[in-house]
């Protein structure tokens, strides 16, 4: 397992990009097809900040600017479901967008919210 990325809630995006891109010389680059406005920061090939909306009338439940770690694994998105499940940990899954990767979102103690990414496999040819 690896660090993947951090996403940031900002109500100035634009402010917070060039922030970044000045201080870590991070350049703005592709981003899934999201419902919402964002920025993905890479450093190298890696998208490492995911920038956001941070509106105070959205009802956001994350806390504070950083809303969750992500970190990818290797392992079998049906696999880590019944891990999760048998682990009894509260967790919402969805799909990234444009990719093949399967997305778990943990809640732990105190809100901390931790995505673990999980690339789908292809179907064995029959």
């Amino acid at each position: 397992m690896q660090f993947d990325h951090v996403n940031i809630h900002a109500r100035d995006q634009e402010a917070m990009r060039d922030f970044f891109i000045a201080l870590l010389g991070v350049r703005v680059g592709w981003r899934p097809g999201f419902a919402f406005p964002g920025y993905w920061l890479y450093l190298g090939e890696r998208p490492v900040i995911h920038l956001q909306d941070k509106l105070p009338s959205s009802g956001e439940s994350g806390a504070g600017w950083v809303d969750h770690l992500a970190f990818v694994t290797d392992e079998d998105p049906e696999m880590k479901r019944a891990q999760l499940r048998a682990l009894g940990m509260v967790f919402a899954e969805t799909r990234l967008p444009d990719t093949d990767i399967a997305q778990f979102f943990v809640q732990g103690p105190e809100g901390i919210k931790v995505e673990l990414q999980c690339r789908r496999l292809p179907a064995a040819p029959r």
